[in-house]
C-alpha cells in the first residue's frame, strides 16, 4: 500500500510534494510502473540490483524517486516501521530532517515475483555531476541480539578504519575535476574500503571532495558538510530513542557547481540512510554512533576545512 507522507517539507520539496500527492490519490494505481524502473547509477555501497538479484539493490524511478527492496526477514520489517513511525511521531520531527524524504511502500512485479519497495527521495536528482559517499557510522555494526555469526562477521570487515575512526568507508564515487577527459566518475566499492589503512583516509576524503582541483568552491564546500555533520552531532548528543547499527551518513555535492563562486550551494547533502539495524534506545545516549559522527566532523573540521 502507497502511503502518503505527512511530514513537514522544505520549501525545495513543496512543489514536488504536491505532484506527489496529486499522484498519489487520484492516480495510485498507475504512477508506478517497474517498466519505468532502472538500476540507480549513484548507488556506492550495499548490494546491487540485478535481474539475478531482484531483492538487492536500489532502483530509480523516472520522476526521481529512489525505490529500496524491503529485505525478507525482521531486517526488511524492521526497516519500514522505523520509516512509519518517523513519519507518524511527531517528536521525532528533528530526525525526520536529517533522512531522505520518505513516500510509503509499494509492491511491484519484477522478473515474474512481487517485490516490496520503499519509496525514498533522490537526493541527488538535481545534479549534473553527483560525487556520492557511503560512510558507515560506528566501531560496533551489528545490532544486540544477533548470532555469533553476525558478530563475527561484521568485525571482520573494516576493521582497521572501524578501531581507529569509529566509521568505514563501503564505497564511494567522485567526478575528478583535475582530469577534464573523464566524463564518468570514478567509483571505489566495498573492496576498495575494506582495504583501506585508516592513514589513507584523510587523502580519501581529499579525493571526493576535489581538494587538488583549485576551483573557487572548495572552502563553502567543505564547509556545508562540516556545519550539516554537526547538526547530525549535536542531534545524537541528546536523542535516546533509538540506536543505530550499520547506518550510514551519505554525503553527496554537485562538482558542476564548484565551477562557480557563488554564495550558495544548493547541491550538497548530508542524509542519514539505512535503518535495517536500528534498535530501541530504552533511554540511553547512543555512544557507538555518536562517537562515530564526532570522529567524522572532526576529521572534516580540523584536516579538511581551510586545508585545501
Amino acid at each position: 500500500m502507497l502511503t502518503e507522507n505527512t511530514r513537514p517539507l522544505p520549501t525545495s520539496h513543496k512543489i514536488k510534494y504536491i505532484y506527489h500527492f496529486f499522484f498519489t490519490v487520484i492516480m495510485m494505481d498507475k504512477w508506478l510502473d517497474s517498466n519505468d524502473l532502472v538500476p540507480y547509477d549513484n548507488q556506492v555501497g550495499g548490494h546491487k540490483f540485478t535481474k539475478e538479484k531482484p531483492l538487492l539493490g536500489l532502483l530509480k524511478h523516472k520522476e526521481g524517486y529512489i525505490l529500496k527492496s524491503v529485505e525478507g526477514g525482521t531486517k526488511g520489517k524492521n526497516e519500514v516501521r522505523f520509516y512509519e513511525e518517523l513519519r507518524k511521531n511527531e517528536s521525532l520531527i528533528n530526525l525526520r530532517k536529517l533522512v531522505p524524504l520518505y513516500y510509503g511502500t509499494v509492491t511491484l512485479e519484477i522478473n515474474g515475483l512481487d517485490i516490496t519497495f520503499i519509496i525514498l527521495d533522490d537526493i541527488t536528482t538535481d545534479m549534473k555531476k553527483p560525487c556520492v559517499m557511503d560512510v558507515k557510522i560506528g566501531s560496533q555494526t551489528w545490532e544486540p541480539g544477533c548470532s555469533e555469526k553476525k558478530k563475527n562477521d561484521e568485525n571482520a570487515k573494516y576493521t582497521n578504519c572501524k578501531e581507529q575512526w569509529s566509521f568505514c568507508i563501503p564505497g564511494f564515487q567522485v567526478y575528478d575535476l583535475s582530469n577534464s577527459n573523464l566524463v564518468q566518475p570514478q567509483k571505489y566499492d566495498k573492496e576498495f574500503g575494506k582495504s583501506l589503512d585508516p592513514g589513507q583516509v584523510i587523502s580519501v576524503f581529499k579525493t571526493f571532495l576535489n581538494l587538488n582541483s583549485g576551483y573557487l568552491g572548495l572552502e563553502k564546500l567543505v564547509q556545508s558538510f562540516t556545519t550539516q555533520l554537526d547538526h547530525i552531532r549535536r542531534y545524537f548528543q541528546t536523542q535516546k530513542h533509538y540506536h543505530f547499527y550499520s547506518s550510514s551518513v551519505l554525503l553527496a555535492y554537485d562538482a558542476e557547481t564548484l565551477k562557480n563562486d557563488k554564495n550558495t550551494f544548493p547541491s550538497i547533502r548530508v542524509s542519514l540512510i539505512d535503518f535495517a539495524h536500528v534498535t530501541p534506545a530504552d533511554g540511553n545516549i547512543d555512544l557507538n554512533y555518536l562517537q562515530g559522527i564526532t570522529n567524522l566532523w572532526t576529521l572534516f573540521r580540523t584536516q579538511l576545512l581551510h586545508n585545501n
